[in-house]
């Protein structure tokens, strides 16, 4: 088995990982920040369209909601299973600034994504049809990153479906702390 962590993967071998990465995860972790900037982060189901946006169910109780209806804004995190990773500090995982927006309680695009939740989760989701108070969100990314192991992250294109270039500093992957430069006496 090809060790997942090892520094200097090739760009088409991360394209490969990444055009299969999200096929066997359900749930997103959403930080959001409310109003103060105090954050919180959580987890939701979600499915994605073939623009490559991504849609959360989520109560209007919950700070998540709050949140993202006040600030238009999330920040995502699709990663890696533990039980499935070769090393845990260094679990795959895929990042993404988001733009939020939310449904409408008859918003004619509900049906379209129930039925999607319904078609990837199963009878778990039939909840989407029978709660009202909660909503769908579409959550537009941008600015994607995606980390296959040490010294492999990986910029995304505007697309967010291409592997752009390896994230590096100094010309090199993982030179230096990220910690250089961010002192302010420097």
């Amino acid at each position: 088995m090809e060790t997942k962590y090892t520094v200097g993967m090739s760009k088409d071998k991360a394209q490969k990982e990444l055009d299969g990465f999200l096929n066997n995860i359900k749930t997103v972790i959403l930080s959001t920040v409310n109003s103060e900037g105090e954050p919180f982060t959580s987890y939701s189901p979600f499915v994605q369209d073939e623009e490559g946006n991504f849609y959360v169910f989520v109560s209007t109780a919950v700070q998540h909601s709050h949140n993202m209806y006040n600030t238009g804004k999330a920040h995502l995190l699709f990663i890696e299973d533990e039980s499935a990773t070769n090393h845990i500090y260094a679990r795959r995982r895929l990042y993404f600034k988001a733009k939020a927006e939310k449904f409408e309680p008859q918003d004619k695009r509900t049906e379209k994504f129930a039925n999607l939740f319904e078609k990837k989760l199963g009878e778990q989701a039939s909840l989407v049809r029978k709660m009202p108070d909660s909503r769908f969100y579409k959550l537009t990314p941008s600015e994607g990153i995606i980390v296959l192991g040490f010294g492999a992250a990986f910029n995304l294109d505007e697309s967010n479906k291409k592997i752009l270039n390896l994230q590096t500093r100094n010309g090199k992957a993982h030179e230096g702390t990220h910690e250089e430069g961010l002192r302010k006496d420097a």
